[in-house]
């Protein structure tokens, strides 16, 4: 199943009163109760604050649009928060392609505006319990990866900025020093083996 939710349907699909009603229902049941949670989410994975609500409503659409897509056997916050995470990532690469930036190269600056430790939605995910939020794709290469790698990552998914990292690893005696630059190096290689076991969508790539 895909974890991202495609806003894009067909519009006789998304006018059919038995859709309309199903949808509202699953809506109400998996993801109303939750509105507080992928509020936070939405923050988190913001780059700015002036895109918070633009992102939350269309996270809602989203949501409401794809609801027929979920499998109830799964955990619900783990799919709320993949499916958060990545339409509000889309949404962002949009508007950094329309303003001619590279989200790669910006990675800093944008850890220093919207993740700062302050930030009430910053630290939901931890190195201890990160297992809950991704697939079990995504948790194998996470399991092949090398610690350091992995914890850096990990920390940067949870909201902690470059600074953070670096005096966690440190305390940690992971690092030597409080050394970003390490760490971005850690982040790069880290972002590289994902990129060879996983493909866009975040499915473990076969062979």
């Amino acid at each position: 199943m895909e974890e991202q939710i495609h806003s894009a349907e067909r519009p006789e699909r998304d006018l059919d009163p038995a859709v309309i009603k199903r949808r509202n229902e699953l809506f109400q049941e998996y993801v109303a109760p939750f509105y507080n949670m992928i509020y936070k989410l939405v923050m988190q994975y913001s780059w700015s604050p002036a895109h918070v609500e633009e992102n939350y409503n269309e996270v809602l659409v989203n949501f409401y649009r794809g609801i027929e897509t979920y499998d109830s056997e799964r955990s619900i916050k783990t799919w709320l928060h993949i499916v958060t995470k990545r339409c509000v990532q889309e949404l962002e690469r949009r508007r950094s392609r329309h303003d001619n930036k590279d989200y790669d190269k910006d990675i800093e600056a944008y850890e220093e505006t919207i993740m700062a430790p302050d930030k009430p939605s910053a630290n939901l995910m931890d190195t201890e319990n990160y297992r809950t939020f991704y697939s079990d794709d995504i948790l194998w290469v996470l399991d092949r990866m090398k610690p350091i790698h992995r914890d850096a990552l990990l920390l940067q998914e949870a909201g902690y900025s470059l600074k953070e990292i670096a005096d966690i690893e440190y305390e940690k005696g992971t690092l030597k020093s409080h050394n970003i630059e390490t760490v971005k190096s850690r982040l790069y290689l880290a972002r590289q083996f994902m990129k060879k076991y996983l493909t866009r969508d975040g499915k473990r790539k076969m062979g």
